[in-house]
């Protein structure tokens, strides 16, 4: 449900500042989108406000903040009531398809009878308003994600990979786990922060590849080798590894044989299913040189 420009006959706090009654406040749904095999996974999921006034009614009981999942094309429609403790929602993939709508609101869970404000702007100021429980109060019209879901799709190399960060880490180390459906990468928090925040600018992807996601398929792979198993049995055991599989019969034209695969470089391997990172990275970090005041020619080591 998006309200947009919906006209309510009281101050709403809107996290776009055309539609918001308040003068200074701000409200906003913060997560991470992480897509696994099974799951959209809405992590981290928290509201940010900056509204002393709303918090007070949450604080005190008058009111909660709701996120709201919505799919037109498989009628789904989920609300989730935000609370200090929750870390994630999981929404299965099986439920959604195509246009998915993730919005959240501010809604009173009993009246508030004197709700006023000194942010309010100047039309509403000299007012009290009558809030009635389940009115909305604030609204953050939020993202809308596109899920093409397709049980019968084989797996891609990008969904083979779940990068998490892990307070646990204090060693600023990374990490890799082998589940059965991904390979998982852990990074200390402070530096899964400066990931997420980076992801997704085109430059460093390559980069990102190669020192996050090369050498942990190359991990993966070689451990893969080491406990000896034919090549069937791990693609029926790990999902991964399956993918792993495809995508080198598409770009070789043959299937993974066991004598190939005891012996291959699991190095270069993985290079080549993430079509070659390390390189173009070099590529990239030249450009980005140049682009950016060109080279020191200094000796720096």
């Amino acid at each position: 449900m998006r309200i947009g420009k919906r006209l309510f006959p009281y101050p709403i706090l809107h996290n776009n500042r055309a539609y918001s009654q308040y003068k200074t406040a701000q409200l906003s749904l913060e997560y991470n989108e992480v897509i696994t095999e099974d799951y959209l996974i809405l992590d981290n999921i928290r509201c940010e406000i900056h509204s002393e006034y709303i918090k007070s009614l949450l604080y005190d009981g008058y009111a909660e903040a709701v996120c709201v999942v919505e799919c037109a094309q498989t009628m789904l429609r989920n609300h989730y009531i935000l609370t200090d403790d929750m870390n994630d929602i999981k929404i299965p993939l099986m439920d959604i398809n195509g246009k998915v709508d993730i919005s959240l609101f501010i809604v009173a869970k009993k009246e508030i009878p004197n709700y006023k404000c000194n942010d309010f702007l100047d039309d509403y100021s000299d007012y009290e308003f009558l809030i009635e429980k389940n009115d909305i109060i604030g609204v953050d019209d939020g993202y809308t994600s596109r899920i093409e879901f397709n049980e019968e799709e084989d797996s891609g190399k990008s969904s083979i990979f779940l990068v998490i960060k892990d307070t646990n880490i204090t060693d600023e180390t990374m990490r890799v786990e082998l589940a059965d459906d991904k390979i998982i990468i852990s990074l200390p928090q402070d530096q899964w922060n400066e990931y997420d925040r980076t992801k997704k600018i085109r430059q460093f992807q390559n980069l990102y590849f190669s020192i996050i996601a090369v050498p942990a398929l190359s991990y993966a792979l070689s451990e893969m080798q080491r406990i000896s198993e034919s090549v069937e049995t791990i693609r029926i055991e790990k999902k991964w590894f399956n993918a792993f599989c495809i995508a080198y019969k598409n770009r070789n034209g043959e299937d993974m044989t066991d004598e190939y695969f005891m012996q291959m470089n699991p190095y270069f391997e993985a290079q080549k299913l993430l079509n070659h990172p390390v390189t173009k990275a070099i590529r990239d970090v030249f450009s980005l040189t140049i682009t950016m005041g060109g080279i020191d020619d200094g000796n720096q080591y």
